[in-house]
């Protein structure tokens, strides 16, 4: 457990420090001094740009979703209060908003997003949270009609994100909805006042769209407000466990039970301030492991402490739970080489340049800190590789995707149906940024119906190199955004694959022997699970 002490170093000297680092660490102005390189990535134009308006908290939503179910991914990108959210779809080499017409927008400020089959009618419907609550928008091919989904609230506090899981396998979607207190109510550093931290609610589905309150019997309340919380099989049981992401706390993670109730695990997270999660298996071992961030270097510690009494600790450093099997996980940031980084919001790990290991991509400036206004940083596409026979993350510039914006979460989307996932940066009170993946390399994308019965879907894939890699569907990582349903593996200069085995959460296990390089294989959908509460 990292524990760090209360600085004594003057507020001034310690903020030029900071700046001077920020200037001299992004690389933004610098580079830009000069004609950049050639990239494997694209720019793109895109049609929306983000609006903050006062009174509301800064930050937006995206989620990818195949509005027409004809293999065709848009990106549905929350607005701001008093602006229309944007449907985003990639026409005539730019991305151009459709939204117009399909009944999605609400002037009320959006936040997280989340795209699955709800109602399991085939087509891709919408969950929004937004400042006025939360929202399911059902899909007729195209055009949406809009249900408010009633929720608890706790006074002052406003839905952050919804979560999506069948945590007792009846079928049936149940929402998480990570809350959080509203933006007049909110104080920066505030850890151990109770009326200030708002618990997070856990609706059943009734198997008619309408929802049971099941928060208290459930145990997942949470201690802290909560920027995200994902749902993940982290004991490769088939059932759906809980990781909750707590501004002013600890990370939070819950092992479902089996019976529609959820057991605290032990995690060795001091307090911090916890936002974006990544997850993805880093190590190849099968199971997933998990990222978290932080406000990193930018901000010095002392400023933070907040009301901590004295016993308490507190951290600044991003956060790498390797998965050691059986909920336990060891801190391996350091390891990895994600020590000492700055500010970041969203994070999401996949191999963008196709080499077959998993990369991170991480958001970062804050908008309400001084010093982002004039030097921000440039966000990580930090790519992994071996030095010295141990795996580290080195952020690649030479990407050509760096981000000197006020970045909220990167989103995971196939634009052009080229099979190779592309990549849009979500900014916050700026134009969202897209980049067409032109890597030379060898993939085999995987596309998993977007229902609730392949949440959890696992596909390991065996290459003709005796080496085996894993991916597993999980929704809404990175910061109040919903990621592409499609599991991509890069191959790098590897000829074939020698089979592709699928776990379905049910138990049932597929197997594609041989499958075609370069293509993208659709899985069919799977049929409701039975109810099997133990």
């Amino acid at each position: 457990m990292r524990q760090h002490r209360r600085s004594h170093i003057s507020p001034i000297m310690t903020t030029l420090s900071v700046a001077v680092g920020l200037f001299l660490s992004s690389g933004c102005v610098s580079r830009s001094m000069t004609l950049p390189p050639p990239t494997p990535f694209t720019p793109v134009p895109v049609d929306f740009t983000h609006t903050w308006a006062e009174g509301a908290h800064p930050f937006t939503g995206a989620a990818v979703i195949d509005v027409e179910g004809d293999g065709t991914f848009e990106v549905f990108v929350g607005g701001g209060e008093g602006q229309r959210d944007a449907l985003l779809s990639y026409r005539d080499g730019r991305l151009v908003n459709i939204e117009p017409g399909t009944g999605l927008s609400k002037n009320s400020a959006t936040y997280g997003s989340t795209a699955i089959d709800l109602d399991a009618d085939g087509d891709t419907d919408l969950l929004v949270a937004r400042e006025d609550g939360v929202y399911l928008y059902l899909n007729d091919r195209g055009r949406f009609q809009e249900r408010r989904i009633p929720v608890d609230l706790p006074v002052d506090s406003v839905p952050f994100a919804v979560a999506v899981s069948d945590i007792d396998h009846d079928g049936d979607g149940d929402l998480y909805i990570s809350v959080f207190v509203n933006a007049n109510t909110f104080r920066s550093a505030t850890f151990n006042d109770p009326t200030h931290a708002k618990p997070n609610r856990l609706l059943l589905n009734n198997g008619d769209l309408t929802f049971t309150d099941i928060t208290a019997s459930s145990g997942t309340a949470s201690k802290q407000n909560t920027f995200l919380s994902v749902f993940v099989d982290l004991d490769s049981d088939g059932w759906q466990d809980l990781v909750v992401s707590q501004n002013t706390g600890a990370v939070e993670i819950f092992r479902n039970m089996k019976d529609r109730t959820f057991q605290p695990i032990t995690v060795s997270s001091v307090f911090g301030f916890w936002m974006g999660t990544a997850v993805g298996d880093i190590d190849k071992d099968g199971d997933q492991d998990l990222f978290f961030t932080n406000v990193g270097t930018s901000i010095p510690l002392f400023l933070t402490t907040g009301d901590l009494r004295k016993d308490q600790r507190h951290t600044h450093d991003w956060m790498l739970l390797r998965n050691d099997g059986n909920f336990h996980f060891t801190d391996v940031t350091e390891a990895y080489g994600l020590s000492g980084e700055g500010f970041a919001w969203g994070a999401v790990f996949e191999d963008l340049n196709l080499d077959g290991e998993l990369d991170l991509l991480v958001a970062q400036n804050y908008i309400k800190w001084p010093v982002h206004q004039y030097l921000k940083l440039c966000g990580r596409t930090a790519l992994q590789s071996t030095e010295h026979g141990k795996p580290v993350f080195h952020h690649t510039p030479l990407l050509g995707l760096e981000n000197p914006y006020f970045g909220q979460a990167p989103v995971i989307v196939d634009l052009d149906g080229d099979g190779k996932q592309d990549l849009l940066w979500l900014n916050i009170n700026g134009p969202a940024r897209a980049f067409l993946n032109r890597t030379r390399a060898n993939y085999l994308t995987i596309t998993v119906p977007d229902r609730v019965t392949a949440i959890g879907t696992r596909v390991t894939l065996e290459t003709d190199k005796g080496e085996s890699d894993t991916r597993a569907v999980i929704g809404t990582v990175g910061m109040l955004t919903d990621q592409t349903p499609e599991l991509s593996f890069g191959l790098g200069d590897r000829q074939q694959v020698v089979r592709a085995v699928i776990q379905y959460p049910d138990g049932q296990t597929e197997v594609i022997a041989a499958p075609p390089i370069n293509t993208k294989i659709r899985l069919q959908p799977r049929p409701r699970m039975d109810a099997s509460i133990q």
